[in-house]
């Protein structure tokens, strides 16, 4: 499913030329696939909270024969045509989708890196590197943040597996290998795991030592390592982003969490267990901060998906419920006119 996501961007890419105007499009469009999953779910919540007053007699009438109620709230689930299910089925989807996203996302990221690593030996890099930006990012495929810098770091390109530096490697032509060659200390062979283990190794302390590399790698003096709390951090001269997309992830979340439906809000305030309450207001803390953690640490092209996803979802969620809240208020005026004629 990854390789059919990636072959989906590839396509729009090949149209837009910006990857990160392409995920924008293609997150439009899965939510838009997804659309009919989410009003039908809408509609159960909706239904759910409109018969939450019967739950709530039901649950105090049978407080002491849990079996009798569960088999209650099952003939009101049949009577009110209502799924509890379907409610999580929007859901159900979207994590396997942002699983395989992030998938995609990183196996061009890593691609993307590795090219850049071979253009700085190729000498084709300036200290303005022509990166693949999008608005304030500078390189779609590191970090939205001014604690990355906008080229490849070592870490990640040590993370890149051996397959993807010889294929990025045998895209380059003859002329463009003969410079690459020149400038690393050892031969590039990637014929046996050994060879290929230790060229990459060869590659990246060659790329330490380009000019251009550290000069764009280059850390603000005195703000480099610099502790805080768990982490280490460093301030870096040509910063990748502002961080804004870390920063709208999590108020996405917030107001994700804000547009939910006043069903679940009912199902917590009646919930006997005190600990269920608590959880639930754990996760609406936790959410939000685990959006900033995931897209501070990953490349920028999957952030811009989690926020584009977050922003489309919280536009469809107030639309869907205005025209849901339409259909209610004509549905009560028919059966009043009704009522009142009789």
């Amino acid at each position: 499913m990854t390789n059919l996501l990636r072959a989906v961007l590839d396509g729009i890419n090949t149209i837009v030329m910006n990857h990160g105007w392409s995920i924008v499009i293609f997150t439009v469009l899965i939510r838009l696939v997804l659309m009919p999953l989410d009003i039908k779910s809408r509609k159960s919540m909706r239904k759910m909270s409109l018969v939450q007053p019967q739950m709530d007699r039901l649950q105090k009438k049978y407080a002491n024969d849990k079996q009798k109620l569960n088999m209650k709230m099952a003939e009101l689930y049949k009577k009110e045509k209502i799924s509890p299910m379907s409610g999580c089925i929007p859901m159900l989807i979207q994590w396997p989708i942002l699983i395989w996203m992030f998938g995609a996302m990183r196996a061009i990221a890593n691609e993307q890196m590795v090219a850049q690593v071979f253009r700085f030996l190729a000498e084709e890099a300036s200290p303005i590197l022509a990166n693949e930006s999008w608005l304030w990012v500078k390189n779609v495929w590191t970090p939205d943040s001014f604690l990355t810098s906008c080229v490849p770091d070592l870490r990640s390109l040590n993370m890149v597996g051996v397959e993807v530096w010889e294929q990025v490697y045998n895209t380059f032509s003859a002329e463009q290998l003969a410079v690459i060659a020149g400038n690393v200390s050892a031969a590039i062979d990637f014929s046996t795991s050994e060879a290929a283990s230790a060229s990459i190794s060869a590659i990246i302390a060659s790329l330490q030592e380009m000019p251009a590399y550290q000069q764009m790698a280059g850390t603000v003096p005195g703000w480099s390592n610099i502790r805080i709390l768990l982490f280490n951090v460093s301030l870096y001269q040509n910063y990748n982003g502002l961080m804004v997309l870390p920063i709208m992830a999590g108020l996405s979340q917030v107001i994700q969490n804000k547009l939910q439906p006043q069903q679940n809000q009912n199902q917590q305030k009646n919930n006997a267990n005190g600990n269920a309450q608590s959880t639930a207001k754990f996760m609406q803390i936790f959410f939000p901060i685990l959006s900033v953690y995931f897209c501070l640490t990953s490349n920028a092209g999957f952030a811009i998906y989690w926020v584009t996803s977050n922003i489309v979802m919280g536009g469809s969620s107030i639309l869907i419920n205005k025209i849901l809240e339409k259909q209610d208020q004509k549905h009560a005026a028919s059966v009043n006119g009704e009522g009142s004629v009789k």
